[in-house]
């Protein structure tokens, strides 16, 4: 191998999925050590049960208000890459400050700054996952995304045999560090800009107005199926504790599902991004899946059963991510695509935060079939995606082109712009649409676009 420093830092440039699998596990790292022990860092501090419900439900809140113009700033001159590192920046000083903060009040305020920086961190990294996606088709979103859950399961057992050595006030300083290497991690993140990606061709208002509305039914049909797993991600452990699990079952139990997660986006990211109707198709499996799931987790009294429905979360979970990432892909408009990122984590953020309110309440009064009230919200989730699918029935697919930037075929998504490989659509498909789209533009438009999935 050669030494030479510019052949090295070629070799390094050639590998942007290296490069954006390492950033999706430096976002996602730290949540990792977040989600199961902040709560009990709080508690330490001296905060009640109230007060740290409140700071939780206020970050929810913060979330839904500020991911989409803080992810928007990635649309802006100064870049995706740039705005990231500055968020984990500020992260990693705000994690900091926590430990010198005297009173519960300020510690609340604190969090509710830090829940501000965080609501861009993940939408923007899938944002530059995406974009790389979309230039260069030999690349595979769901295999780099898929960094991002083993770091988090890695992260949250690793944390736990820290805790149990150091103490529950490493946790911030933790957080911290993992915020720092994120930031030098984004740093050597790939970038495109709007001149890297092929111009869209002048198109009729019609069809802006239905790719819209398509984009708009997909992300609420996709943030539904989200929050159905509500009152699993806040009562499932007080439930299998109360039916005689112990705790170290349970942790395996909670493993199992982001392993499943983790097998799905190895083994069919590629599937669900070949067509616009295969994404709309892995969003009703994930739906599907969800109502399966918890209207049966009420009845399962056993740790097998238990088990088995915990592999559900590879589609009730990971179907569902891989669905809407490929149709945000697909359907949102060239320079604003960061923003749609951060519209779908609002969504996602309003309705979790909804659902985990009244999941509080209905846990309290119907106790292990609480699971069961949640699957009419997935299912309300596939209602909206009924009307999604017909309507994409009328989004025209262009024909395909050859990137720009030289880095092979790419196919145009209904706004004009690159989006999935076309060797991924198949041969049929791509005729068909070439044939759609040359008849389309040779005579006058009907009210309503014709065309291919």
């Amino acid at each position: 191998m050669s030494s030479d420093p510019a052949t090295s830092r070629l070799a390094w440039h050639r590998r942007p999925d290296v490069r954006l699998s390492a950033l999706q596990a430096a976002n996602f790292a730290g949540i990792g050590i977040y989600m199961p022990f902040m709560p009990a860092w709080l508690s330490a501090q001296g905060l009640s049960d109230r007060q740290i419900g409140l700071t939780l439900a206020l970050g929810m809140i913060i979330r839904m208000l500020t991911s989409q113009p803080v992810t928007a700033l990635g649309d802006g001159k100064r870049g995706a890459v740039r705005i990231l590192v500055l968020l984990h920046l500020l992260g990693a000083a705000g994690y900091l400050a926590l430990t010198t903060l005297p009173t519960p009040a300020a510690i609340i305020a604190a969090m509710a700054v830090i829940a501000v920086i965080n609501s861009g961190i993940i939408p923007l990294g899938d944002h530059l996952t995406m974009a790389e996606v979309r230039l260069r088709p030999s690349l595979d979103f769901a295999r780099m995304r898929l960094w991002g859950s083993i770091a988090f399961l890695f992260m949250s057992t690793l944390s736990g045999f820290a805790v149990a050595r150091l103490g529950i006030g490493m946790v911030p300083v933790a957080l911290a560090a993992c915020c720092v290497v994120a930031a030098f991690v984004a740093l050597a993140a790939p970038e495109h800009r709007g001149d890297s990606v092929p111009q869209a061709e002048e198109l009729d208002p019609d069809d802006v107005s239905a790719r819209a509305r398509l984009l708009w039914l997909a992300i609420i049909a996709s943030a539904l199926i989200n929050a159905s797993h509500a009152t699993l991600y806040g009562f499932a452990t007080l439930h299998w504790r109360s039916i005689g699990i112990d705790d170290g079952t349970i942790g395996v139990l909670w493993s199992v599902a982001v392993v499943a997660e983790i097998a799905i986006f190895w083994a069919m990211g590629r599937r669900a991004s070949s067509n616009l109707i295969a994404a709309l198709g892995f969003l009703a499996l994930s739906g599907l899946a969800a109502a399966l799931r918890f209207l049966a987790l009420p009845f399962a009294g056993s740790v097998p059963l238990i088990f088995g429905l915990q592999l559900l979360h590879a589609f009730s979970f990971g179907a569902q991510l891989l669905g809407i990432m490929a149709i945000v892909s697909m359907l949102a408009p060239e320079g604003r695509r960061a923003r749609i990122q951060g519209r779908l984590s609002a969504a996602n953020a309003c309705l979790m935060g909804l659902a985990t309110l009244a999941s509080g309440f209905s846990y309290e009064w119907l106790e292990g079939m609480a699971f069961a009230a949640m699957a009419p919200v997935a299912l309300a989730g596939l209602a909206v995606l009924a009307v999604a699918w017909r309507l994409a029935r009328t989004v025209a697919v262009p024909p395909a082109t050859t990137s720009d930037a030289g880095l092979g075929p790419v196919s145009l998504d209904s706004t004009g712009h690159s989006a999935l490989p076309v060797r991924s659509m198949g041969a049929n498909h791509d005729r068909c649409a070439r044939r759609v789209f040359t008849e389309a533009r040779s005579q006058p438009r009907p009210h309503r676009a014709i065309g291919q999935d």
